[in-house]
């Protein structure tokens, strides 16, 4: 079994977060998905940024971000394939437009800018670049909230067949059930793992 160990977290954090972020220390497993639920304002998308900042440092992974902001990572000019194949290789572009086209992306929407998708095909698009990019830990911010009802269960089984690390903050009780397989509650003092939602 392999521990990617997030500990004793070492970052700068905002002193309305002390008491909370002092106690947030866990272990994660490769292999596992954790879901992180709490009340809004208690500081989950703070302590998912965080996170990220300290995985994205390490040598021994590959980890990769989705916010919930998606301007900060993507840029409205390139088209969907772009994003995915910026080097232009053929075969990274052959990929990229098989698996946009498993997430439903049509032809047409694989050659438009960016800035010209909805929401939705956006996170699919994010959600597309970190599966293609082979992370071994996907650190993601509410990544079904601009999900249609039709897309929602392709990035579930998408994202359940994942072999890596998942650490999610999410509001959506389906996606818990279905892609995490752990779950903790950011709470006043603290993460408190939770037996069952």
């Amino acid at each position: 079994m392999s521990l990617i160990q997030v500990t004793d977290l070492t970052f700068s954090y905002p002193s309305s977060y002390d008491e909370i972020f002092s106690h947030a220390s866990f272990q994660i497993d490769t292999r596992w998905k954790l879901g992180l639920i709490g009340r809004n304002g208690r500081g989950k998308t703070t302590l998912l940024r965080l996170i990220w900042e300290e995985l994205r440092l390490r040598r021994d992974i590959r980890a990769g971000y989705m916010p919930q902001n998606y301007g900060d990572v993507l840029d409205d000019r390139q088209t969907p394939v772009d994003y995915l194949a910026p080097s232009g290789d053929k075969e990274r572009r052959t990929k990229a437009c098989t698996l946009l086209g498993s997430l439903k992306f049509t032809p047409d929407e694989m050659r438009r800018p960016i800035a010209a998708l909805s929401g939705g095909q956006k996170a699919k698009l994010l959600l597309a670049g970190l599966l293609l990019d082979g992370c071994d830990v996907l650190v993601l911010d509410e990544p079904t909230r601009n999900l249609s009802p039709l897309s929602c269960p392709v990035i579930r089984e998408a994202l359940s067949a994942y072999g890596g690390a998942i650490l999610s903050v999410t509001h959506d009780r389906k996606f818990m059930r279905e892609v995490c397989t752990d779950w903790y509650e950011l709470t006043e003092t603290g993460l408190r793992p939770l037996e069952r939602l």
